[in-house]
């Protein structure tokens, strides 16, 4: 079996953006390190490694269920073709399902709960019911560039991108969309159709917030321009928007170059938080890989404050603990996962014991509190250009109370 290999890396050339794939082998993974992405120091406290579970296909995005009952793993089936670079398979990625055990293992319910799918990464879960969708529904980033069928063949029409956000409930049923493709209601407030929607976070109230990476818009002919950044749909605006109307309550948006990718909410001020990943998609990022503090008058201004902290290479992934602590995942080597506690804006990384091996790819990972403080963090490792042979891995790891 070959050895595990590094995600994605965007590159320009010939003057059209192209996302490619490019292989490193873990084993030089610090000497292929981005420029500008030191370790940082070792948070005191560390995770401890519960289970290692293979059977997946590049697997991107993790998720709870609101009980804490079920894990969401999204498939994102890159192509797998090396030799033809970084594509995602058309309508071949697929959402897995699994129980969370007593002992905080998972357990394999269905691995293709959800098929058809182009693209799956990141997902949230919705706090508060709309009158379509229940509390409890998973809203999951689709639809991403570029494109290749099965065969290989690179997607040129841009009619195919079908950017949206798929929402379903624990069972499986696909409940309703809202379209981020050209054309749609969110494209016109956004300025753009999304050509990497990325990541998913929902605040108390019920608004959605998601992140466009903006990457791939070169793959088609014509070519797509691109806008990156966070859009923030106000809950009352959700269900107009799933079913193709233009909603009342305006969506707000905040342009935000460097690649945004991760984006979640604080559990203890309701702030929102944003990464980027530009070092790995060739994008001018100045901040080399950014953590950003926003806040709803931002969205409300348009306003993109400065980061808080930067030079972490390519984030990806990120939650947070119960007690506020952040986590984000270094996507390329040196493969780790931030430590922001609550209150600071000190950069640690987490320690794993019991993990015999670099992490390789981690992304968007899902964060649980159990009663006891105690929190599961589940890290599903994107093995980018790999052959789908479903081998590639989720871990699961203990993180310990007051974390």
């Amino acid at each position: 079996m070959p050895k595990r290999q590094d995600p994605i890396r965007w590159i320009a050339a010939a003057g059209t953006t192209l996302l490619l794939g490019v292989m490193l082998d873990v084993a030089v993974a610090q000497q292929d390190a981005p420029k500008g992405a030191p370790v940082p120091p070792a948070h005191k406290v560390s995770g401890r490694l519960l289970q290692e579970l293979k059977g997946f296909d590049n697997p991107e995005g993790a998720i709870f269920s609101a009980d804490g009952r079920f894990v969401f793993v999204s498939n994102s089936a890159e192509l797998g073709m090396p030799d033809k670079g970084f594509h995602w398979t058309e309508k071949a990625g697929f959402v897995s399902k699994l129980s969370v055990e007593a002992d905080g293992k998972l357990k394999m319910v269905n691995a293709k709960l959800i098929t058809g799918l182009t693209a799956p990464l990141g997902m949230a879960v919705n706090p508060v019911a709309t009158k379509k969708f229940p509390k409890g529904s998973i809203f999951l980033c689709t639809g991403g560039l570029p494109l290749a069928d099965a065969s290989g063949t690179e997607i040129k029409d841009p009619a195919r991108l079908t950017s949206k956000i798929v929402v379903f409930n624990v069972d499986g049923k696909v409940l309703g969309e809202l379209p981020w493709n050209a054309g749609s209601a969110l494209a016109k407030a956004t300025g753009a159709p999304a050509t990497l929607p990325n990541a998913a976070a929902f605040d108390r109230q019920g608004n959605l917030y998601v992140t466009d990476t903006g990457i791939g818009g070169g793959s088609v002919e014509p070519k797509l321009e691109t806008r990156p950044g966070v859009v923030m749909i106000p809950h009352d605006a959700i269900d107009t928007l799933a079913s193709g109307g233009t909603p009342a309550s305006k969506v707000a948006f905040i342009s935000m170059p460097g690649g945004p990718d991760g984006v979640e909410v604080s559990p203890v001020d309701g702030a929102i938080h944003v990464n980027t990943v530009g070092v790995a998609g060739g994008l001018p990022d100045s901040d080399k890989g950014g953590l950003w503090r926003l806040t709803k008058d931002d969205f409300k201004a348009g306003r993109l404050p400065k980061a808080f902290s930067g030079g972490w290479g390519a984030l990806d992934g990120l939650d947070f603990t119960r007690a506020g602590t952040r986590l984000d995942t270094q996507i390329l080597p040196p493969n780790y996962i931030t430590v922001v506690t609550k209150g600071s804006k000190k950069v640690l990384s987490l320690t794993i014991t019991g993990l015999t091996r670099d992490l390789a790819g981690p992304a968007d990972i899902a964060v649980h509190s159990r009663r006891d403080g105690s929190s599961l963090l589940v890290i599903p490792e994107l093995a980018a250009t790999s052959p789908n042979n479903n081998e590639n891995t989720v871990l699961v790891v203990l993180l310990p109370a007051g974390l």
